[in-house]
């Protein structure tokens, strides 16, 4: 998917993922993000606890929680730190201090490769254009 100018705040998820950059959505069946389905079912939207609770609590994402890190968002931070180095408690800090415009364009340059200009998946380090692979997400070096 090549890089857009901006990337939409609705492609922000709850947990305070960027849903832009995810392999689901730069993959073959796109995934149109999660602030896309909150009307769908409530069977669906229960699946995600983080999602259910924002909702629940009127916040936009858990970086507006004043509990922020709840026993359920340590463990995710934790599982994003360490498999994909996605610090969650660092952007959940620029959007509080910044906007969540800042941390979403501050992404969108770090996931843009720069020889062909498509979007760079924060799971894999794979770009959705070219296929070359960056060392972020389980791509990155681990010495």
């Amino acid at each position: 998917m090549k890089a857009p100018e901006t990337i939409d705040i609705g492609m922000l998820a709850p947990c305070g993922l960027n849903c832009m950059l995810c392999y689901r959505h730069l993959g073959k069946n796109l995934c149109p993000g999660c602030r896309a389905r909150i009307e769908e079912p409530d069977s669906y939207r229960r699946k995600c606890v983080m999602r259910a609770c924002t909702q629940e609590r009127g916040f936009f994402t858990c970086a507006d929680c004043t509990e922020r890190p709840c026993k359920r968002m340590k463990a995710f931070q934790k599982r994003y730190r360490e498999g994909y180095g996605v610090d969650l408690s660092r952007d959940a800090e620029t959007i509080r201090r910044e906007g969540a415009d800042a941390l979403l364009g501050d992404q969108l340059q770090r996931h843009t490769c720069p020889d062909c200009g498509h979007l760079i998946n924060l799971h894999f380090g794979i770009c959705s254009g070219c296929g070359r692979k960056y060392p972020i997400g389980k791509g990155r070096s681990t010495t």
